[in-house]
């Protein structure tokens, strides 16, 4: 097998307790051409004296932090990363998840199968079985199904972790830095709508974990948050991607908007006269009914 070199990208802030699990994992891999840089979001903790450690064991690991004019968040930090990478393949990492040992190895084999131009395989919670059932579903796909309408649409998904994809490719898009939850469905939007020629492999090779206190723990325990965060996440995809995506996902993302509108308050409906200028050009004469039923606020 060929062993180009792969570029791991890793956000971190305040990981102090967990971050060395992580970067344990990342020495363990089989597969031994990688670089590892880990993008500091201004931790207040130790977390810059434990990865300088690792740097003095490996010099493969390399720090940096996120540039002070640069807009605070993991997704800055991502795309910080990419602008600083060396590899020919790049695989995005959390600073609290786990590798297994050999998870860079299967997706380079995987992808060394055909021209593929990025791999997805599977992830499971260390933390929550319940999520694990749901998480498991999700992955119930094959490589035939990777395709723009199926994952704009919902009917495939993965995780960032679970991707390794080119990096002439991955560079192509950013990670929308304004977004607080729906990161990753944002920029995957973006990547599939670029290429959808990608293989799917049906390994577990990625341990995540699930914090009450991450974004996405918070948004779960306030159904506005939740409500606003995924409107957000939807509108501002259908504004990145509106003149490339198929009018069937454009569809969907509008209408997406469109049922969270409805479940806000009046008094934060104040992006209305966007949407509703999207819902009259994607549905047309259709458009006037939703509009009837968002005022009414009878959106169920």
């Amino acid at each position: 097998m060929n062993t180009p070199l792969v570029s791991i990208i890793i956000p971190t802030y305040n990981r102090s307790q967990l971050i060395a699990e992580t970067l344990d994992s990342i020495l363990k891999q089989t597969y031994f051409n990688w670089e590892c840089l880990v993008i500091d979001d201004c931790s207040n903790d130790d977390s810059e004296d434990i990865i300088k450690s690792y740097i003095k064991k490996d010099n493969r690991f390399k720090f940096y932090k996120r540039p002070s004019f640069r807009p605070k968040g993991a997704n800055s930090c991502r795309n910080f990363g990419l602008e600083n990478i060396e590899g020919e393949f790049v695989i995005f990492f959390d600073s609290d998840d786990l590798m297994a040992p050999n998870h860079l190895g299967v997706k380079m084999k995987a992808l060394q199968r055909g021209d593929y131009t990025f791999v997805v395989a599977q992830s499971r919670y260390l933390n929550n079985e319940q999520l694990n059932k749901t998480l498991e579903n999700q992955y119930q796909y094959t490589t035939k199904d990777i395709t723009p309408i199926n994952y704009i649409t919902h009917k495939i998904n993965w995780l960032t972790c679970d991707t390794l994809i080119k990096s002439n490719l991955a560079k192509q898009v950013m990670f929308n830095e304004i977004l607080m939850s729906g990161q990753e469905y944002n920029y995957f939007c973006k990547i599939i709508l670029l290429t959808e020629n990608g293989i799917f492999i049906d390994d577990v090779i990625s341990l995540i974990r699930y914090h009450k206190t991450s974004i996405r723990g918070r948004l779960r325990d306030s159904k506005r948050k939740t409500y606003l965060g995924y409107f957000f996440a939807y509108w501002n995809t259908y504004l990145e991607v509106k003149d490339e995506a198929p009018k069937k996902a454009r569809a969907f993302l509008i209408y997406r908007c469109y049922r969270l509108l409805g479940k806000l308050p009046l008094k934060e409906r104040w992006l209305e006269r966007g949407i509703i200028k999207a819902i009259l050009i994607e549905f047309r004469v259709k458009g006037f009914y939703y509009l009837i039923k968002l005022y009414s606020k009878r959106i169920i």
